[in-house]
This record gives C-alpha cells, sequence and structure tokens, in this order.
C-alpha cells in the first residue's frame, strides 16, 4: 500500500511538473507573438504591396475592380 501511494504521489508530482513548464513555454512564446502578428498599415502596403500581410489588400482590390467592371457592363 505504501509504494502505491509513493509511486501515486510521484506521478501527481510529474503531471504538475509537466503542465507547470508547458504553461511556462506558452506564455513565454506568446510574448514574442505579439510583435511579430501586426499588420501593416494600409500606407505600409501601399509603398511595398508584397509585404507580408498585404496579401488580403491584394485580394480586396481584386474583387473590386472586378465590380466596377460589372457595373460598367
Amino acid at each position: 500500500m505504501k509504494k502505491r501511494t509513493t509511486l501515486l504521489s510521484m506521478i501527481i508530482a510529474a503531471m504538475f511538473a509537466v503542465v507547470s513548464v508547458n504553461a511556462f513555454a506558452a506564455a513565454h512564446a506568446g510574448a514574442k507573438g505579439d510583435k511579430m502578428g501586426k499588420k501593416p498599415t494600409a500606407e505600409q502596403c501601399k509603398k511595398d504591396p508584397k509585404m507580408k500581410g498585404c496579401e488580403m489588400d491584394k485580394k480586396m482590390d481584386k474583387m473590386e475592380k472586378m465590380e466596377k467592371m460589372e457595373k460598367k457592363k
């Protein structure tokens, strides 16, 4: 019985350690993501349309052009 209790205590302690380390690593990784995740402004996209994050703007421009063409018809 004592061996089972010791084993159970060790398993619970190990699980707690894994969860704690995982939470710390996720919080640390999220700190970097804030700087990297910012979208460029419209002015930045106009200056450099190939910039990362401006892809949706290109799609929107194509859609607007197609809508204008349809209205002219």
